[in-house]
């Protein structure tokens, strides 16, 4: 018998709570949702008093939201008061469906103006989250709606299935797989990447962060301010040196873009630059994001990484955590710790990869060695 949707979104919630937060017996945990992602976030509350926790329930609406943006109250959408501030450093883990839902929206409203403003507090969120040493999940399903499913040519009912069963993956066993892969990118220099597709890419790592998001938060991510998990979660990535890329990469499946889905990515490298690039589909969207960044730093390789995720496939901006995929991407990486600040990204994805770091295999064939 299939699984009802009311118990798989009990399961969700009392995986994310139970495993990544680990949630205690006495904890003030906040469940932060838009009016959209409420029939997800109910669950969080009740399990969150099953485990002996202490719940409230925190929401956008995303109507007033998208009225406030139209009457040009940006600024005033993006301000957060001293009571909301109290509620996140009082709270020992944090729930957060982000959004909004039906963000294609943005496009009517000037959208880099529009983000700018009612993101500024971000920075301050996070400065105060690391300090207050919050346990924190960052959801994807809040982003999910009709109108994104339709820009990214996906069923909705489908998509958001698959997102809850990639979020019941084990955040313990992709923690330890996460740090194996971790340790390789830190000690290596080189990496080599094949595919039977004719992709032949070769590149340099530098020394820079390695980014584990194994949807599980522990003490050495408190200590490094990384408090919010992905969820669904399971990417080891890295910046990579770039003057360094040389060769071709060949896409194996469609990407998806906040401008639409792009698929039958071919690109080739030369010093480190993008020098030929074409699409199946896609092309004249990122064609003309492209144009429109400003040139330095746009045309760099930029990061690779590599999913742990069993229970994920080709989900929309997740294509780097299915277990095995490899993920490149140009444009900006100080993100990641990087020294490209290109505000343009764009990135390519493959499964079925073979990658050699120094001469020793990590992958073969997409499945780590």
């Amino acid at each position: 018998m299939a699984e009802s949707p009311d118990s798989l979104s009990r399961k969700f919630a009392r995986t994310i709570l139970a495993e990544t937060l680990q949630v205690r017996r006495g904890d003030n945990v906040t469940i932060e949702a838009w009016s959209e992602a409420l029939p997800w976030a109910v669950p969080f509350v009740n399990e969150t008093r099953r485990l002996g926790a202490r719940p409230v329930l925190l929401y956008e609406d995303e109507a007033a939201y998208w009225e406030a943006l139209r009457n040009g109250l940006a600024r005033a959408t993006g301000e957060v008061g001293e009571h909301e501030w109290g509620l996140l450093e009082n709270s020992d883990a944090y729930v957060f469906f982000f959004g909004p839902a039906a963000w294609p929206r943005y496009d009517e409203i000037s959208p880099s103006r529009a983000l700018a403003e009612v993101t500024r507090y971000n920075a301050e969120w996070y400065r105060r989250a690391k300090k207050a040493r919050i346990r924190g999940a960052r959801i994807y399903l809040g982003r999910t709606s009709p109108l994104s499913a339709e820009r990214w040519k996906v069923d909705l009912e489908s998509w958001r299935e698959r997102l809850l069963r990639a979020s019941l993956a084990s955040p313990r066993a992709m923690h330890r797989l996460g740090r194996r892969v971790g340790d390789r990118l830190r000690e290596g220099t080189h990496v080599h990447l094949t595919h039977p597709n004719g992709t032949d890419l070769e590149f340099r790592l530098g020394r820079f962060p390695v980014e584990i998001d194994d949807a599980y938060v522990d003490e050495d991510d408190l200590r490094a301010g990384n408090n919010l998990a992905t969820i669904p979660g399971g990417v080891v990535g890295v910046a990579v040196d770039h003057r360094s890329a040389s060769g071709r990469a060949i896409g194996d499946r469609p990407v998806f873009y906040n401008g639409g889905r792009a698929d039958g990515l071919r690109w080739s490298f030369q010093a480190g630059r993008l020098i030929d690039r074409a699409f199946s589909e896609g092309g004249p969207e990122f064609e003309a994001r492209f144009s429109a960044a400003p040139k330095n730093g746009r045309d760099r390789l930029s990061s690779f990484s590599i999913g742990l995720n069993p229970d994920l496939e080709n989900l929309p901006q997740l294509e780097d955590q299915e277990l095995g995929a490899v993920l490149l991407r140009i444009g900006g990486n100080t993100f990641m710790g990087g020294r490209n600040a290109s505000p343009f990204s764009a990135w390519l994805a493959l499964r079925g990869a073979d990658v050699t770091i120094d001469d020793r295999p990590l992958l073969r064939g997409g499945k780590f060695v």
